[in-house]
């Protein structure tokens, strides 16, 4: 269905399509708790860009989560680990992309540093251990969590106003799942790009679009980025990227943009036909995976693999048949969460089954590292496949 009165937020066109099969899906929040149905989603006919219509509901439904957000409540604030391809281990995500920016941008030992949505300050954080003589500053909706900035190492303020009013000269400015927040990202890189002083970068990191379906559930992200769409994004805005990354972080997107030059060489782009067909097949998935994960509840102490937005979409569906989680990051072992008890691996309950809420390819190979004898493990279907 045509959406006349919205122009697409990534290449300006008049021309969204609205997915009506989205509006029966429940959602999650981005701070990972469950959240209705009845949420809009719509792709470009010109650029083939996903995203959300910023109606009066959605507004009345981001000012409620934003009221009470909770960044990794799950495990008392302590940011989430990712899996490092550089050292094969978990770490702590921030820590994951820092090392990565350094290592394509210079990082001299003195400088400024502001975070855009920077939450209860795990990136700033990350960065003040490695970077001990920046100066650091934030920037949020609301100063819910100024006490936790407060205390971090070369921290000085955090600013709540427009983008606009930010001080200049800045040497680094992140947005650190930030982006696909905003109504109007390409306002917000324009007003981002003269902030930045000579030399300096803006490092932009958001999930990638193409590689998880879990992302269009998430209620507050108006935005389902591919590496195209920043192109396009950071173009507009007059600016260039020294890399858009797929690579640093699994299902993630990493961008080093620059007040000037080119943007790094990218792949053809999807055809809007075909970014079409693939969400029509992703929301399908979705409705798909709840349902079988219902009947592999039936009859076991039924547990999800996971911790984070996918396990708490399915919390909210299935919340009568789970009795336990389970993850492998560190900071979230020997807790319980929602009154249920987070197993690591090897002490999931003999004679369990475990749903493992990933895609595909990536829950075969956990299901495989994982296997023992007495617990089994589910594996979703493929996206795309025939549902009965």
């Amino acid at each position: 269905m045509a959406l006349a009165e919205f122009t697409c937020r990534i290449c300006a066109a008049r021309a969204l399509d609205e997915i009506t099969d989205y509006a029966a899906l429940p959602r999650v929040t981005s701070d990972c708790k469950a959240f209705p149905p009845g949420g809009r989603l719509a792709v470009c006919g010109a650029c083939g860009a996903v995203q959300k219509p910023t109606d009066a509901r959605w507004q009345s439904e981001i000012a409620a989560i934003y009221r009470n957000y909770e960044p990794y409540y799950q495990s008392g604030g302590v940011e989430q680990a990712v899996f490092d391809p550089a050292t094969g281990t978990p770490r702590l995500r921030s820590n994951v992309v820092l090392d990565r920016l350094t290592q394509v941008h210079a990082i001299g030992a003195t400088g400024s540093i502001l975070d855009v949505g920077c939450g209860n300050g795990v990136l700033l954080r990350a960065f003040a251990q490695a970077h001990a003589r920046w100066r650091l500053f934030g920037h949020e909706l609301s100063d819910l969590h100024v006490v936790a900035l407060n205390k971090i190492p070369g921290f000085e303020r955090l600013f709540t106003g427009p983008l606009g009013d930010l001080p200049s000269g800045l040497d680094v400015i992140t947005m650190m799942h930030a982006l696909e927040h905003f109504p109007d990202p390409a306002a917000a890189l324009a007003d981002l790009r003269p902030k930045l002083g000579e030399g300096g970068c803006l490092f932009i990191e958001v999930p990638n679009g193409e590689a998880t379906p879990f992302d269009l559930l998430i209620a507050d992200h108006v935005s389902h980025f591919t590496r195209n769409d920043l192109a396009r994004l950071i173009g507009r805005a007059g600016m260039g990227a020294s890399a858009i990354a797929d690579d640093w972080v699994t299902k993630e997107l990493s961008t080093v943009a620059l007040p000037q030059g080119p943007i790094a060489p990218l792949p053809a782009a999807a055809t809007p036909a075909q970014v079409l067909e693939r969400v029509r097949a992703q929301i399908a998935w979705l409705h798909a995976v709840i349902e079988e994960a219902r009947q592999a509840a039936r009859g076991a102490r039924f547990g999800l693999f996971g911790t984070s937005v996918a396990a708490m979409w399915l919390l909210g569906q299935l919340a009568d048949e789970i009795a336990f989680f389970v993850d492998e990051d560190p900071s979230r072992r020997d807790v319980t969460l929602f009154e249920r008890p987070v197993f690591t691996p090897d002490a999931i309950p003999a004679g369990a089954s475990v749903y493992i809420l990933l895609i595909p390819p990536v829950a075969r190979a956990v299901a495989s590292r994982l296997a023992r004898p007495h617990v089994t493990f589910h594996v979703p279907p493929e996206i795309g496949a025939r549902y009965s």
